[in-house]
């Protein structure tokens, strides 16, 4: 099994820069980060977060992408790449917004492709989507709503495949917060493959069935995980979501789930979008109830 980390997510990049409230761009080093998450044990896939070239000037330039391409082939290490999505929308009816959040995807692949990352993570579809699927209307209205949605995203994956002319294959389009009943028609549409977030899973964002339900209905198309865990609950009729937390503190049946794809000889990576005291805990958990996984 092959596990990962996001070394680059939001908070730890904020708390890198921001000193003393004043923040110091010159404080964040890529290069630096990545050779510390490589050297953490079991870690072998680096999933890069490409919002970071719009956070952090000098971030993510030509040159470093050159720097990082040549820190694989030092150290060893493979790459996966989850492409920007905040602020964008790739189903929006706005044309405006939508040909913008296209452009935005297609320049990251463009960007990075000389890391030759195994896959790039998309959301299909945003935060104006997730909010649609979530109204107060009958389901019948509501799965309409996501259809005509659906049909922007799949003309955003259509110009993507063609404008960088990638694999689709490499193109691992994640359940999140929609019903992913109607994202799987989009994927067998383009030929694209899954990431399979399990967290987003487990607090019902992309659907109610279980981990190995999703797993079992979708594996001819994943070749990906984010792994971690979640949980849903209700309290006095209102939804409590829970996801991005360590292995053994939701409600994930780690051991069988693990098992499962031990069994299946799953090759992909599995990337921890978790802080890295996260990741040692759950690498810790794992070592304790499904040491086959860590073999």
């Amino acid at each position: 099994m092959r596990y990962g980390i996001v070394p680059v997510e939001f908070r730890p990049a904020a708390e890198r820069v921001v000193v003393d409230g004043v923040p110091d761009f010159s404080k964040f080093d890529i290069l630096d980060i990545v050779k510390q998450a490589v050297n953490i044990e079991h870690i072998s896939v680096i999933e890069l977060t490409l919002d970071i070239e719009y956070i952090i000037p000098e971030a993510l330039t030509p040159s470093r992408v050159d720097e990082l391409a040549e820190l694989k082939e030092e150290l060893g290490h493979s790459y996966t790449a989850h492409l920007p999505l905040w602020s964008i929308e790739p189903a929006s009816f706005n044309e405006y917004v939508r040909s913008g959040s296209v452009e935005s995807v297609v320049h990251s692949i463009e960007l990075v492709e000389p890391l030759e990352p195994e896959y790039y993570v998309l959301h299909s579809t945003g935060p104006l989507a997730a909010e649609f699927s979530n109204l107060d209307f009958p389901r019948e209205m509501v799965m309409l709503i996501c259809g005509l949605m659906a049909g922007f995203s799949a003309r955003s994956v259509e110009e993507i495949i063609a404008k960088t002319e990638i694999d689709p294959k490499r193109l691992a389009i994640e359940n999140i917060e929609f019903p992913f009943e109607i994202t799987r028609e989009l994927v067998d549409e383009y030929d694209t493959s899954i990431c399979f977030d399990t967290g987003h899973l487990l607090t019902r964002y992309s659907g109610d069935e279980s981990v190995s339900e999703f797993y079992h209905r979708h594996k001819d198309r994943i070749v990906e995980l984010h792994l971690h865990d979640g949980s849903y609950h209700e309290h006095d009729g209102v939804a409590v979501h829970r996801d991005h937390i360590a292995l053994g503190q939701g409600e994930m049946p780690v051991r069988e789930f693990l098992l499962e794809l031990v069994k299946d000889g799953f090759q992909g990576p599995l990337i921890f979008e978790l802080t890295t005291p996260e990741v040692m805990e759950s690498l810790a958990y794992i070592a304790e109830v499904v040491p086959e996984a860590l073999g």
